[in-house]
């Protein structure tokens, strides 16, 4: 099994296994909050704090196969072979699911319940991504409270660096900074203050989103696969360019030598499962 068909069949059964109740992981009421998040902000904040959960051993023992395979590739060759897997893992999903929701017998309700499910695998590997790509710039990804942080950046774009910016001001040693490198010189407290309202933008804004997105796929069959692979495609290519500006600028080259092909195998299914459980 290839690379990117492991990372996908990964995310996708970690998608199937969406939690029963739902916590925002910053102390507000968890039934308040899922009363008033809708089901767009449901799944987000799922994926949030699965995020939260993820090993970062995961991402590292990704990073150095893609290195281990390419010694001789810049941190930015190794960022274009992270964002070919991340745009064919949910390209492939949005065209799926667009044709699924015009079956015979299928129909509006379960095409609406299996965009529910390809929303997660969209986010998950949205998730996956962004930690993938802060690793390759040196970024910390131990604290589960600094990735919660960096895939809101990666979601919200240049509204969430706003925020940040909005929120530290002009404290000393943060002035010119990347947000998510802001972020990683933040105490605990202070950094859960920021993720409460970048979440809170967040939510605001993830109901209108994805309900926009859902109607061309659960159109006829043909119009809705065709629009929902453009979709997923234009999304995804977004939420690319929403890392790049919060993540910062890619180093020139890498600290460390690359690993060797015998210190790193291809990641199989198991063990990506293993370091991706919560």
């Amino acid at each position: 099994m290839g690379l990117i068909d492991t990372l996908k069949n990964t995310l996708v059964k970690r998608s199937a296994q969406t939690p029963d109740s739902v916590t925002d992981g910053v102390g507000s009421d968890p039934a308040a909050l899922e009363k008033n998040a809708g089901k767009a902000g449901k799944v987000l904040i799922s994926v949030l704090d699965r995020a939260a959960a993820m090993q970062s051993g995961a991402i590292t023992r990704y990073v150095d196969f893609l290195r281990s395979r390419h010694p001789e590739a810049s941190p930015a060759e190794i960022q274009q072979m992270i964002d070919t897997h991340f745009l064919r893992i949910v390209s492939g999903s949005g065209g799926t699911v667009g044709a699924a929701s015009a079956l015979p017998g299928v129909g509006f309700i379960a095409g609406a319940a299996a965009i529910s499910a390809e929303s997660l695998l969209f986010l998950d590997a949205a998730a996956f991504y962004t930690m993938a790509s802060a690793k390759i710039r040196g970024v910390d990804i131990s604290d589960s409270e600094r990735r919660r942080g960096l895939i809101l950046l990666a979601l919200l774009g240049s509204q969430g660096t706003a925020i940040v910016d909005t929120m530290i001001g002009d404290t000393a040693g943060f002035a010119g900074l990347p947000s998510a490198a802001s972020l990683a010189r933040l105490s605990t407290s202070r950094l859960q203050t920021v993720n409460n309202r970048l979440l809170s933008t967040a939510l605001k804004q993830a109901k209108k989103r994805i309900k926009m997105a859902w109607l061309g796929k659960l159109m006829p069959l043909g119009i809705g696969a065709a629009i929902g692979l453009i979709t997923n495609r234009k999304l995804a290519k977004k939420f690319i360019s929403n890392a790049r500006e919060s993540l910062g600028v890619l180093p020139s080259r890498f600290d460390t030598a690359a690993p060797s092909k015998d210190e790193v195998n291809e990641p199989e299914l198991e063990s990506v499962e293993k370091a991706l459980e919560n």
